[in-house]
């Protein structure tokens, strides 16, 4: 319950982005999406895995700032 009070702001703002998108319809196809409100969906992403436009790094296998900083540690390490 504690997430659900911290996000209802969020929450709020995307059901009513949402509801202006589609002209003020109460029901559509996505309102009867399953995790519509997820936390780990983005606001402009699609939610799909093999998106290009959303997922191209991870996709092209372009390693992130983390990926570098971790292989960094680890050749220090083994030296």
């Amino acid at each position: 319950m504690k997430r659900a009070a911290l996000e209802r702001n969020r929450t709020r703002n995307v059901w009513l982005r949402h509801l202006r998108s589609h002209g003020g319809n109460v029901i559509c196809a996505c309102d009867l999406q399953p995790n519509r409100f997820r936390k780990g969906q983005r606001v402009a992403g699609c939610g799909r895995p093999r998106c290009w436009l959303c997922h191209s790094n991870k996709l092209a296998s372009v390693p992130s700032v983390q990926d570098l900083r971790s292989r960094i540690y680890f050749k220090e390490a083994v030296a």
